[in-house]
């Protein structure tokens, strides 16, 4: 197997210029606590295969974000840029854009590097940056332009649906298996003409 190709490197200028947007592959949900909780699937290469099959790695993995890190998730919903979710994490934490820049940008870069995000960008950026045929850096795996990004969403939004459909079906079986039938109820209480023949409460 390949080394996975590097995505092209941004500058701040067009980092700033870039929209982020979340791996439509991935399941996550949001907690009692109000966190984001990303569910990371475990490596599929060689090592990760091997890990499994030596410690019983489980197949999925939980990741909690906290408070910012979950307002960051929220926001890369390919709506917002760079830029105009620094002005957001300043007004919302009360956070200088100095020091919000410099952290988003690290936790971004983080993120993409474990696949997790990717950055919609402007054709004369995707030029700039040597990938003129990409309008999506970062999910080469998933999308390299809007029209496949947008048809990955709508699959896992499909996907997500029918989950949460099966789920419903089998909250509604669990919950009609506990409840008894009135007609049956109903007739084990009824007296019966047996009662007058029972002798210490069994019937003959």
């Amino acid at each position: 197997m390949g080394l996975k190709k590097e995505p092209p490197q941004l500058s701040r200028e067009q980092a700033m210029q870039a929209l982020p947007v979340r791996n439509p592959s991935l399941k996550w949900k949001v907690n009692d606590q109000e966190n984001v909780v990303i569910i990371l699937p475990r490596r599929d290469d060689l090592s990760g295969k091997a890990l499994g099959w030596l410690f019983m790695v489980p197949q999925e993995k939980p990741v909690e974000l906290d408070e910012l890190g979950s307002s960051v998730w929220h926001n890369c919903d390919g709506e917002s840029t760079v830029a105009e979710i620094v002005t957001l994490l300043c007004r919302e934490h009360k956070l200088s854009r100095h020091e919000v820049e410099i952290t988003l940008t690290e936790y971004l870069r983080t993120l993409g590097k474990r696949g997790m995000v990717g950055f919609m960008v402007p054709r004369e950026v995707a030029e700039a940056a040597g990938v003129a045929h990409q309008e999506v850096i970062g999910l080469e795996d998933v999308a390299t332009t809007r029209e496949q990004l947008t048809a990955a969403q709508e699959q896992a939004a499909r996907e997500a649906a029918e989950t949460e459909r099966i789920l419903a079906e089998l909250e509604e079986d669990d919950g009609g298996s506990s409840v008894a039938d009135p007609d049956m109820t109903d007739e084990a209480d009824a007296p019966s003409e047996a009662d007058d023949d029972t002798d210490n409460g069994v019937h003959r």
